[in-house]
């Protein structure tokens, strides 16, 4: 992520000591802490057009990603913030994937990878160079790809889906001229974010991890498992990580799902770890009605994160944000009659403003608009 590529690592990993229970915080208060989010860009008819992705390099330069469906099947879609406003660019043409991941490590080196709907057409990674988007790579079509870290021209990393793993295409490595594919024989990694080329994090799974909770780090030279202590690994009781992100070495967020099981039936609650350079700390989120889960989670630039939780329905809280010690769930603008989605979130760095990207959709019919929301966070 583009955080992790701005910021210096601070030192290396300490001594990883027990999963520490931290005490429930206070409920989310969508009265307190950061302002709601407000509409800033969205379709004034029904769309085709999906929102899913969003990177932001500085205060005048960002970039939100999709997919549109057309008589060809899918196709991706980009629209660009230049410091006024927002206005669609035109990406290479023959392509037939949406756009499943993306990230920057600076406004001339930005990445958007076609990985998702394999059943388009060959996956494929697209970099921005600061004048024009062309193509660096191609996949089989039957390839699904899940994540893409920047960290620098020549340092970009490629995951594909662990959840398909033997037939995963891997992990992959850009150095300026070729991909390679990097072996991974601790298992197959899926999620990542990264502090510096020589201190990487990801989460995937394998078949000692078969829950979803292995954690990987990239030295520089080798993938190594790391261990998060006190996870419950039972065959009634487990954790799956769905999103990692590395602030620093100091400052490490896994989230993802805790589930039960009680004969056929299932329970799902939300989970959340944090590493501090010593210690993991599990951080227990609030509880919403409808919510069985975190799906991602970023930080908001000024010590805090923004999570999105994993819902099953259309109602209740669409996003957390957690900072000392806290959790808010601030409100996101909506027309009377629409539900609101969210897909991604992104802080701007340099800046108190942050990004988010999804749609709205009317329950009853379907139709969806494209949406970009903004938040503008107080001074402290």
């Amino acid at each position: 992520m583009l955080s992790g590529t701005l910021t210096r690592r601070l030192s290396t990993l300490g001594a990883v000591a027990a999963l520490a229970a931290v005490p429930m915080a206070a409920p989310a208060d969508a009265g307190t802490g950061p302002p709601g989010w407000r509409i800033a860009e969205r379709s004034e008819e029904p769309s085709d057009i999906w929102l899913s992705k969003v990177v932001a390099t500085g205060p005048r330069d960002a970039w939100a990603f999709g997919s549109m469906s057309s008589d060809h099947g899918p196709e991706p879609v980009a629209r660009r913030w230049n410091g006024r406003s927002w206005t669609a660019v035109t990406l290479p043409a023959g392509l037939n994937r949406g756009i499943s991941a993306a990230d920057a490590s600076g406004p001339r080196n930005v990445w958007a990878i076609g990985g998702s709907e394999p059943a388009g057409g060959e996956a494929f990674a697209l970099r921005w160079d600061g004048r024009r988007w062309h193509v660096t790579g191609r996949w089989p079509a039957h390839s699904t790809i899940a994540d893409v870290e920047a960290l620098g021209p020549r340092d970009v990393w490629l995951f594909g889906d662990a959840l398909i793993g033997p037939d995963s295409i891997g992990t992959w490595h850009f150095d300026g001229e070729n991909w390679s594919q990097v072996e991974t024989p601790i298992g197959h990694l899926q999620e990542a974010s990264g502090v510096a080329s020589d201190d990487v994090w990801a989460i995937g799974g394998s078949p000692v991890h078969w829950q979803g909770d292995l954690l990987a780090r990239w030295d520089g030279r080798t993938w190594n498992e790391v261990s998060v202590p006190g996870l419950p690994r039972e065959d009634d009781h487990w954790v799956t990580f769905t999103d990692i992100h590395a602030v620093s070495s100091h400052d490490v967020w896994i989230v993802g799902r805790e589930i039960r099981r009680s004969g056929d039936d299932h329970t799902y609650a939300p989970f959340a770890v944090h590493f501090d350079g010593s210690t993991w700390q599990r951080i227990t989120p609030p509880s919403h009605p409808g919510v069985q889960g975190l799906q991602t989670v970023t930080s908001d630039g000024r010590g805090g994160i923004w999570v999105k939780p994993e819902r099953w329905d259309d109602e209740g809280v669409e996003l957390l944000h957690y900072r000392d010690g806290r959790w808010t769930a601030p409100r996101l603008e909506h027309p009377e009659g629409l539900n609101a989605r969210v897909s991604d979130v992104a802080a701007v760095p340099r800046s108190r403003l942050a990004w988010a990207v999804g749609g709205l959709h009317v329950p009853e019919s379907g139709d969806g608009y494209w949406t970009i929301w903004k938040n503008h966070a107080p001074r402290r």
